[in-house]
């Protein structure tokens, strides 16, 4: 989930750079985000809540299964994760960068870079995008 969050930040900084060439630009401390983000500790519990279900459920469809027919049910419900994995980056994807675009259009920002990128000026804009991210 944390590489995920920083990539998004990345792409999404490089998204807001092209936005303007504001000199300004803000910060986000992608540690506390990570920590206090309302809907990443949602996400993460509703992934786990899922992938778990998922688990209960293949067991299920494996009893008694064996080989090809095992194999496949297997193949099936990699495939049910991979979904369900990729829908819980979706969502929190699309919460960071509308939260980062809201912001850095309220504070007439040219860019929010990963604080751990910037070694020193920018506007820290952190509390503000965790409060905005739904």
């Amino acid at each position: 989930m944390k590489k995920l969050l920083a990539g998004l930040m990345i792409a999404a900084a490089m998204f807001s750079f092209g936005c303007g060439r504001n000199a300004e630009f803000g910060t986000v401390d992608m540690s506390k985000l990570e920590a206090e983000a309302p809907i990443v500790k949602t996400t993460q519990e509703d992934l786990t809540k899922k992938m778990n279900d998922l688990k209960v459920q293949m067991d299920k469809d494996m009893e008694g299964k064996s080989g090809e027919d095992a194999k496949k049910v297997a193949e099936d419900y990699s495939a049910k994760a991979k979904l369900v994995q990729s829908e819980a980056q979706n969502k929190l994807k699309s919460s960071l960068d509308s939260a980062l675009n809201q912001v850095a259009k309220e504070k007439s920002l040219g860019a929010i870079l990963d604080k751990r990128a910037v070694p020193q000026g920018g506007q820290d804009v952190t509390n503000d995008v965790i409060a905005k991210m739904k």
